[in-house]
């Protein structure tokens, strides 16, 4: 034999050796359940067992019964459908599209849609509610409650006030617009400024407008354009004319400490 073969007839063998292990195995159970059968129904009375064998016998047929039914009302069924396909022609199923707000709630209100009416006049003429202090009422945009309170606020000082108060209120008003249109002022973006009235602030904006980051001591000021530039006005000209209108990130950062005779480590996308 070769060893393909006897790899076959030791796979057989050992197949029949688990059949039949398996097949004594089986008896022994049927064998176990038959005696616990035999000892529960020995000491059963003779009457109940045997209602409860004609009780048995009467459910396994009625259960019989009803699966011969369903299996008839199923193929019954089955052969209603194909005759109204073959005939009557296939229903075509309707596919269903699901819309944006299917399964959600608007809350979308307008009072306009309203349609009920209020015959008691303590609820049809509603007075509009005033709160003082920083109460707010529910249900109502925060927004438009806090215009109308600093209108009524507005409108209460504006009775309650004498003329010396409101002159004196016009006065500060206007120191108060003075010095906003100041801030504003001198809030514009460097590149409305003089070089001579920049500060801090100006120079970090600028860092950022052109993506400049530095570390080191003392490090000089950024270039804003040539013509601020301590460079001869020979190379200036040159510069001109090749068309080098205003200087790169880098060279805005790295020109400055380059005149100072500084060392310096430029990482640019030049």
């Amino acid at each position: 034999m070769t060893k393909e073969e006897r790899a076959v007839a030791a796979l057989k063998k050992r197949q029949e050796e688990v059949d039949a292990k398996r097949k004594v195995q089986d008896e022994e159970r049927k064998t176990q359940q038959e005696f616990m059968k035999q000892a529960r129904y020995g000491q059963e009375d003779p009457y109940e067992r045997e209602r409860r064998e004609r009780r048995e016998r009467r459910e396994k047929e009625e259960r019989e019964r009803g699966k011969d039914a369903a299996v008839h009302d199923k193929d019954r069924s089955r052969e209603q459908d194909a005759i109204k396909e073959r005939y009557l022609g296939l229903k075509k199923k309707k596919k269903r599209i699901r819309r944006m707000n299917d399964r959600k709630f608007v809350f979308d209100w307008d009072a306009g849609e309203d349609t009920s009416v209020d015959y008691n006049p303590l609820y049809k003429e509603k007075h509009q509610v005033q709160l003082f202090g920083r109460g707010n009422i529910a249900g109502i945009d925060i927004r438009q409650q806090k215009t109308h309170q600093s209108k009524f606020y507005g409108d209460l000082l504006e009775k309650r006030r004498t003329a010396g108060e409101k002159d004196q209120e016009k006065v500060r008003l206007k120191k108060v617009a003075k010095k906003e249109a100041k801030q504003l002022f001198d809030d514009r973006h460097w590149k409305d400024k003089d070089l001579s009235i920049m500060v801090e602030r100006d120079w970090r904006i600028m860092r950022e407008d052109f993506n400049i980051m530095c570390k080191g001591g003392k490090i000089a000021l950024p270039l804003r354009c040539w013509t601020e530039a301590e460079i001869q006005p020979e190379i200036i000209d040159v510069i001109n004319e090749v068309g080098y209108t205003e200087p790169t990130p880098i060279q805005r950062q790295a020109i400055p400490i380059g005149l100072q005779n500084r060392d310096i480590i430029g990482v640019a996308e030049t």
